[in-house]
């Protein structure tokens, strides 16, 4: 029997990731004014985030949907490995344990993230990697346990508070100071919960922030690879990878993916983002 990897959409995986590594995703929905999407690209998502005065929903992965997709691997003959985001932040882990009880199949592997957007995406790369290296799944959950226990670094940059005023995640008083003094908060994720960690004060800082936060955070022996998100700015994510090469003299590989609407509901467009193995702290 073949393994498959699942994960859910709010890993922002980008379509050559998904190819690259045979990772089926399955969707959460997005719903501008009581219409709903299910496969929104993020050049539509952040379009339609402009032009609309109202902030977009976001909701959970069904079981019906997760019943679906398995039932389909499994009258094939495969086991499923199914890569969550962090249930503190979604349902959508719970809905895939009732649909592996609905379905009564052991084969079905859950694991929950604790993590958000392309932290989760790198537990879903990783466990596919280590399918093509033919690790064993007990090599792949104990792997995915390491990552989830608050050992991947989460690291945000918001250009802009718009949408965190609109959604009422900063008061508007707040947030008018904030932009007329050009700051720029940083955030990070703890257990799937986002906190704010610092700021900056112009755009221009925020790639010598993240260096300097890169090089005193970072594992370099567990991290064969870092992953990159942005959202409609593929110019300022690759300065970034730019700046971790030549900096960090980083050997390994760096990925760039487009941050879609779980995250850029809140953030919006221009939010820079950054996901590696943190060192073990003393």
């Amino acid at each position: 029997m073949a393994y498959k990897i699942y994960t859910d959409s709010s890993a922002d995986l980008s379509n050559e990731i998904i190819n690259r590594y045979n990772i089926s995703v399955i969707p959460l929905s997005v719903i501008f004014e009581d219409k709903e999407y299910l496969d929104i690209t993020p050049a539509e998502f952040y379009k339609k985030l402009g032009e609309s005065e109202n902030l977009p929903t976001t909701s959970q992965v069904p079981p019906e949907r997760f019943i679906e997709a398995f039932s389909k691997e499994i009258k094939k003959g495969n086991k499923i490995i199914f890569i969550s985001i962090g249930s503190n932040a979604s349902g959508t882990f719970q809905s895939a344990v009732i649909a592996k009880e609905t379905l009564g199949n052991d084969d079905i592997y859950l694991v929950d993230s604790n993590s958000l957007c392309l932290g989760t995406g790198m537990i879903a790369i990783r466990a596919a990697e280590m399918l093509e290296n033919n690790n064993t799944i007990e090599e792949i959950i104990e792997m995915a346990k390491y990552y989830s226990d608050n050992n991947i670094e989460h690291l945000f940059c918001v250009d802009t508070l718009k949408y965190l005023k609109k959604g009422g995640r900063i008061k508007a008083s707040k947030a008018m100071i904030a932009e007329v003094l050009n700051i720029k908060p940083i955030l990070t994720v703890e257990d799937a919960i986002t906190v704010l960690q610092d700021k900056v004060r112009g755009r221009n800082k925020i790639i010598s922030y993240f260096i300097l936060h890169i090089k005193n955070t970072i594992d370099l022996e567990k991290n064969n690879r870092i992953l990159i998100g942005h959202a409609m700015d593929i110019a300022f994510a690759q300065k970034l990878e730019k700046a971790i090469y030549e900096e960090l003299n980083f050997q390994g590989e760096i990925l760039i993916s487009e941050i879609g609407p779980i995250i850029g509901t809140h953030s919006g467009p221009g939010i820079l983002a950054v996901f590696y193995i943190k060192k073990l702290i003393k």
